[in-house]
């Protein structure tokens, strides 16, 4: 498996069959949910893309970091039930390898990421997955009163 960087057709394929808990979560946070629009989106966000292509040519996930403010970095991923369960352990490779890339430029000093509460799995892979820190409860963020936990990592400390 390698990085690449995701097409268009990659993203309108894996919004096409996007997990439902990443569904719920992006109309929590942007709005009514339409696999092309979204797809769009994610193409035509600034920062860094990244799909994760198998021998065989699948991409099995696309995500991205886009710069909130100078050395801030948000991150955002779509992907599917079928290929999670395939190649988990490969994202959460891929995943760190971006973030820690990420970290080493001197510019980039935060990684956040922001999930529904309720989506606890999700929650759980940041902290064990990508060795992200708990940050916060955002209580009452989403459109519909949804409460959003913030995780994060930070470029290691130079100065002790």
């Amino acid at each position: 498996m390698r990085l690449i960087q995701p097409a268009l057709m990659d993203l309108l394929a894996l919004c096409l069959d996007a997990r439902q808990d990443e569904i719920y979560q992006y109309e929590a946070l942007i709005g009514d949910w339409d696999y092309e629009v979204a797809a769009i989106a994610f193409f035509q966000r600034p920062g860094i893309k990244f799909g994760l292509l198998t021998d065989e040519g699948v991409v099995v996930c696309a995500g991205g970091w886009e710069e909130q403010i100078p050395g801030v970095w948000q991150s955002w991923m779509v992907g599917t039930d079928d290929f999670w369960k395939k190649y988990w352990l490969s994202i959460t490779k891929a995943s760190r390898r971006v973030m820690s890339g990420l970290l080493e430029d001197p510019s980039v000093r935060r990684l956040q990421t922001s999930a529904l509460s309720s989506r606890r799995r999700a929650c759980e892979w940041y902290e064990r997955g990508l060795k992200m820190k708990y940050e916060s409860t955002c209580k009452n963020f989403g459109f519909n009163g949804e409460d959003i936990d913030v995780y994060v990592r930070f470029k290691e400390s130079c100065n002790g």
